[in-house]
């Protein structure tokens, strides 16, 4: 049985609104961004849409995908969690923009 059928949320997941196509979900597989706020096991609602300032998103970077924060200004850019430096938007692929995140107790 895989995670997504037996969540104990799948409920609540299926009356999240969202463009089928245009949305996954993303598990957290470690604790790389607690400092997010972020656990491992938690599960994000990702959907492709145009980014906004102070966004969560998912990008890949050098083929690895990382949580970040977009920043407009000065120039674009994704803030990954410290020690990391600024992502250029230039130098990343979006993934998506994390519009929900779904913990299991």
């Amino acid at each position: 049985m895989s995670v997504l059928t037996s969540h104990p949320l799948l409920g609540l997941l299926q009356e999240i609104p969202h463009q089928p196509g245009r949305s996954f979900l993303h598990r957290v597989d470690s604790d790389q961004w607690k400092e997010l706020g972020l656990l491992k096991n938690d599960h994000l609602l990702i959907e492709f849409r145009p980014l906004k300032n102070q966004d969560l998103a998912l990008v890949l970077h050098y083929g690895q995908a990382t949580l970040t924060r977009y920043h407009h200004l000065p120039k674009p850019s994704f803030l990954p969690p410290s020690p990391s430096k600024p992502i250029p938007e230039s130098d990343a692929v979006l993934q998506g923009v994390v519009t929900c995140l779904v913990r299991s107790m």
